[in-house]
């Protein structure tokens, strides 16, 4: 079967799809957030930081190989113009085909990987976590479907439920059980199985195994490319984990970790859901360069809105965040991640540059350049360790920028805009972080001066900035919110609500 590709995009619709997309990637994103600091909080107070560290260089590992497993099936189907049966079971055949290779090259290489990272019981934890290659190579194909028909109130869902029943309901019992290291792995094990049983059921698709040369040759052009920047893009944002476990151990990875990741929650939030929604939408207007630039300024402008006040606050908060949701235990991890919160804003801008890179195959020019990033993260990160975990955390930083820069210069050449356009797209949110910043940074100051508790200097400390940045907004939205903001502000919530924002005088 033949899926015709209509030359005539009705603009509109792919609008309000691409906008409505946004808003339940958000919505969940922002949930699983919620669930995952929660479920940190528990697992944090039972799970030592050694463990933690042992379980995050067995998920480098594997999803370092879930590349090459994958092969960049699901991002074609998504991108092709024309897709026709043929693609959907080459798609399908190569992708279990390179599960298998996968999960038994892991099984079999687990105790070389174990001498080099001098990690005892990681072999143990590579061999048992193998299988999750079967699991994933047989929902690309669904997953991709779902997200080529812009259907992300769904996808939305499964990665709410998957989470907090697979991963979190069972993690945390298995914590409780004392298993340490295994209900770590388990848990990551019942959020694949699950996650892959709901998009099986809720996008149907052929099972057939079957080859197509010609199809096979299209998938894999696109697929290596793909691939080849992935891995790149990989190895940048995973370097500095497999610099830290190499060269500082397993504990000092698990305290590293946890604030990578906490600095990387915001950027999977908003960065990723405006990714899945514009990638689709965009590759359906490549060929419209004037669509393409409009959508890359909005989406720019719209993360550095969210993501530079984040990072004051981020910053300033520090101590209390840490303290608050992960203990006493941890609190080595405040400072790298008061470095990392200060990049924030290039770790999650880069996304739209990517995205308008993949949207109209810009592959290969997209890979060079990750190629650098990733390089500049390894000798960042190992010139950094010199100095401890503060030394990683700035070495990584400093590669963020680096790649922020190049991916803008990529921006800039496939929609024709100007550096002057690209940086001024940030001012908005600039303003924004500034203001915020500066409230927080006044009322931490004066509740650390009366109150004694953590949790409640944050919560009134948030609670504080988020009071009075509504008021400002509401009364003088011409400081902060352009009009393009505005328009998308309307269009992803308060057209819900019937309550379309009021026009600036």
């Amino acid at each position: 079967m033949k899926e015709t590709h209509v030359k005539t995009i009705d603009n509109t619709n792919l609008t309000h799809k691409t906008f409505s997309g946004t808003l339940y990637l958000i919505t969940s994103g922002g949930i699983q957030i919620m669930l995952k600091i929660g479920v940190l909080a528990v697992l944090a107070r039972l799970v030592a930081p050694k463990e933690f560290g042992l379980m995050g260089i067995a998920v480098v590992i594997v999803e370092f190989s879930k590349l090459f497993s994958q092969m960049g099936v699901g991002p074609c189907i998504v991108q092709r113009k024309e897709l026709e049966e043929r693609h959907l079971t080459t798609g399908f055949t190569l992708s279990l085909l390179l599960g298998l290779l996968f999960a038994g090259t892991l099984i079999l290489l687990a105790p070389s990987l174990e001498s080099f990272f001098k990690m005892n019981g990681l072999g143990k934890v590579l061999r048992a976590i193998s299988s999750i290659f079967l699991v994933n190579s047989i929902t690309v194909t669904g997953q991709a479907l779902l997200q080529r028909n812009m259907k992300f109130k769904l996808i939305a869902s499964v990665e709410v439920l998957s989470y907090a029943i697979g991963y979190g309901a069972v993690g945390i019992i298995l914590a409780y059980m004392h298993m340490g290291v295994w209900a770590l792995v388990i848990a990551n094990l019942s959020q694949a199985l699950l996650s892959a049983l709901f998009y099986i059921i809720l996008q149907p698709f052929s099972k057939k195994l079957a080859v197509d040369l010609e199809a096979l040759r299209e998938l894999v052009y696109f697929g290596f490319g793909f691939t080849i920047a992935k891995m790149r893009n990989f190895l940048a944002i995973q370097g500095n984990n497999l610099v830290v476990g190499r060269t500082l151990g397993a504990a000092m990875l698990g305290i590293y970790g946890r604030a990578y990741n906490f600095m990387v929650m915001p950027s999977s939030l908003f960065g990723n859901a405006l990714d899945r929604t514009l990638f689709p939408a965009m590759a359906k207007v490549q060929d419209n360069k004037k669509q393409l630039a409009k959508a890359y300024i909005t989406g720019t402008s719209l993360i550095a809105l969210v993501a530079i006040p984040i990072s004051f606050i981020f910053m300033i908060l520090a101590p209390e965040i840490i303290l608050t949701v992960l203990g006493k235990n941890w609190v080595a991890v405040v400072v790298p991640f008061r470095i990392l919160a200060a990049s924030l804003l290039f770790r999650m801008s880069y996304k739209m540059s990517d995205s308008l890179a993949r949207s109209t195959g810009a592959v290969y020019s997209r890979a060079w350049r990750q190629i650098i990033y990733a390089c500049s993260v390894f000798v960042g990160a190992y010139i950094g360790h010199f100095y401890g975990l503060g030394g990683v955390a700035t070495g990584v930083a400093a590669s963020l920028l680096i790649n922020f820069l190049l991916m803008g210069q990529l921006g800039i050449r496939l929609t024709g805009i100007t550096w002057k356009t690209l940086l001024t797209s940030h001012l908005k949110g600039l303003y924004l972080g500034l203001f915020s910043g500066t409230i927080c940074l006044i009322s931490v100051t004066l509740l650390r001066q009366v109150i004694t508790s953590n949790f409640l200097v944050l919560l009134l400390s948030i609670l504080c900035v988020i009071g009075i940045l509504c008021f400002v907004i509401w009364a003088y939205p011409r400081l902060f919110i352009g009009d393009e903001q505005k328009s998308l502000l309307n269009k992803l919530v308060l057209k819900r609500f019937k309550k379309p924002l009021a026009q600036a005088a």
